[in-house]
């Protein structure tokens, strides 16, 4: 089975991004997955830009901890192949889990959010995972750990080896050199990175976001406009082991 999963998708450069590369691309791979959660003005995502997405080529998305901050979400969540994170609590609106089928082979997919600096109120995601995969009979499995402490990426990525077949971080917009496999078949990637303009401080305007540094005070967020660049990561799954992780990078000329 071979994936490819693309690295939060960030306001109107990332959308340009995904539109205008992936539908080369889109056959090399069985399934396109895509970290979604800002998406439309860097924060939420909007019926309008799912619609982008899933036109492009991406079959399922994935969120993070701006899940709900467009409220016309809950109007599609349920209905579409999107996941929130899966430790929030009982009741939450959405899917904590989807189980795809393609090249003959089934894909759970989850994802974890972190708590150390991000959302301490949630459930534990080492418990949750554990729920998760005791429940699930899918041969190959894919975790999105959306965390701010690469120590946590990396402490869930130890915890679950050789119980999932790869697990990517996003959240933090900035993509990492670690791509590995480990002896029990699980890569790992602590960042896929951004899809969006790199001419930003983490996909917001560089003025505003400087603002909140040198002035300690208050600032609204912005979406930087500029060049886009699509990030993401190739994998190789088979029989629930990874047989290939690779970085992906796409630049808008």
């Amino acid at each position: 089975m071979r994936l490819l999963f693309i690295g939060d998708v960030t306001a109107d450069p990332g959308l340009r991004a995904v539109r205008l590369h992936l539908p080369d691309i889109r056959d090399q791979y069985h399934l396109v997955i895509a970290n979604a959660e800002n998406a439309s003005g860097g924060k939420g995502l909007t019926k309008k830009h799912y619609r982008m997405l899933r036109d492009a080529g991406v079959d399922a998305i994935t969120l993070g901890n701006h899940a709900f901050d467009k409220k016309e979400i809950l109007e599609f969540i349920e209905t579409e192949p999107i996941l929130r994170a899966a430790n929030y609590p009982p009741g939450a609106p959405g899917k904590d889990r989807l189980v795809l089928e393609a090249g003959g082979e089934r894909l759970l997919v989850f994802q974890l959010m972190g708590r150390v600096f991000l959302e301490p109120n949630l459930d534990s995601p080492f418990q949750v995972a554990d729920r998760i995969l005791a429940s699930c009979e899918a041969e190959n499995r894919l975790v999105d750990v959306h965390a701010e402490v690469t120590s946590e990426k990396y402490a869930l990525f130890r915890y679950l080896d050789g119980r999932v077949s790869a697990l990517l971080g996003t959240h933090t917009h900035v993509p990492t050199a670690d791509a590995q496999i480990s002896e029990r078949g699980t890569a790992f990637l602590t960042d896929v990175g951004m899809t969006g303009t790199y001419d930003s401080i983490i996909g917001g305007e560089t003025e505003s976001f400087l603002a909140r540094f040198l002035t300690a005070l208050p600032q609204p967020f912005r979406a930087a406009k500029g060049r886009a660049s699509l990030l993401a990561v190739e994998l190789e799954l088979e029989g629930g082991r990874a047989r290939q992780i690779r970085p992906y990078r796409w630049d808008e000329p």
